[in-house]
């Protein structure tokens, strides 16, 4: 039997920036664009690179630039991109595993966290001998789910990445991070009672259990139907059909870096919004470690998209990355 799509609308918005592609461009250096295509295990990926028109010197640092969850396209994600070049740092972007331009055999649908880490690995690899790029100083950026594999690759491999900045990456669990997000959905859009918010959530933990052991129990599904009986308009809840949906995989559901970032070296910026309903940022901070190589920022009065109520971007939000990028960066290289 075909897996269902589960959670599709939700895990979308949870996880996309679609904010980012609207900002106007910072005004630095000027910067050309090159259209890439990377051979990888997996397939050919699509990418743009992002250089200096006109680099001081023969060699530059370069950055990987990670999407977040979901599909919302290239364009979405250029933005950032373009910012790291007008400053100097090359900046690769790609197309997901067959999506956009990118033809290969596995979609992006299809992979775990672990798989779409060991394929950024290749692109990194690809980054790094490119060139004009200076190798020993090659980093990553991730926005969302982005910013969670960006320190997972720091963590797997810590000899390979440069500095890391990552932005509304969750560092708890997939499970934990779905509950969140969840709840803050429950809570703004359907002003639920908390009573039925705590039932919806207890039946969401033990479903994403479930498929994280590969099979949904009858136990799980009954639960489902009384929940339906109690609150019939809710929307967000699992379906009663008994198959294991097509994402989130069930190795994805308790996949975390909680516990191991303190391994990373490198110099890392971790950028957060205090009112992200999609992000824990609470949870994350918790998990981080008080190491001097790693710098925490929370704005106040912003969001998961790094935009405030009136939503326009934090401007502390590129201020701030720009002097942690000239101090752990630039001066360095």
């Amino acid at each position: 039997m075909q897996k269902r799509l589960l959670f599709i609308g939700f895990y979308l918005v949870c996880f996309s920036l679609a904010a980012f592609q609207a900002k106007p461009e910072p005004e630095n250096q000027e910067i050309k664009r090159d259209s890439v295509w990377i051979e990888t295990s997996n397939g050919q990926i699509f990418g743009v690179l992002f250089q200096p028109l006109n680099p001081e010197k023969s060699e530059i640092p370069a950055v990987l630039c990670l999407q977040g969850g979901g599909d919302v396209g290239l364009a979405n994600y250029t933005y950032e991109a373009k910012f790291f070049a007008r400053n100097g740092i090359a900046a690769l972007v790609c197309d997901k595993s067959g999506a956009g331009r990118s033809k290969t055999k596995k979609s992006w649908t299809e992979q775990s966290f672990k798989d779409k880490t060991t394929e950024y690995f290749e692109i990194l690899s690809w980054l790094s001998n490119y060139e004009g790029i200076d190798r020993s100083c090659v980093g990553v950026h991730g926005l969302s789910e982005g910013g969670r594999l960006a320190l997972n690759m720091a963590i797997r491999s810590p000899e390979k990445i440069a500095f890391v900045n990552a932005v509304s990456g969750p560092l708890e669990s997939f499970k934990d991070n779905q509950l969140y997000a969840i709840e803050n959905y429950l809570k703004a859009q359907q002003q639920l009672d908390s009573a039925v918010i705590d039932k919806t959530l207890t039946v969401w933990d033990a479903y994403f259990d479930d498929v994280a052991n590969g099979a949904i129990s009858k136990t799980t599904i009954d639960k489902i139907k009384n929940l339906i009986t109690l609150e019939p308009t809710l929307r967000y809840r699992p379906d009663t059909t008994g198959v294991l949906p097509s994402r989130p995989l069930s190795e994805d559901i308790h996949f975390t870096t909680e516990g191991n970032v303190d391994t990373i070296t490198c110099p890392v910026l971790l950028q957060y919004g205090a009112l992200d309903a999609r992000v824990d940022p609470k949870a994350s901070l918790s998990a981080i470690p008080q190491e001097p190589n790693f710098e925490v920022k929370v704005y106040e009065d912003t969001d998961h998209s790094m935009n405030l109520k009136n939503g326009k971007t934090n401007p502390l939000f590129l201020e701030d990355k720009l002097i942690w990028l000239q101090q752990a960066v630039l001066n360095k290289n």
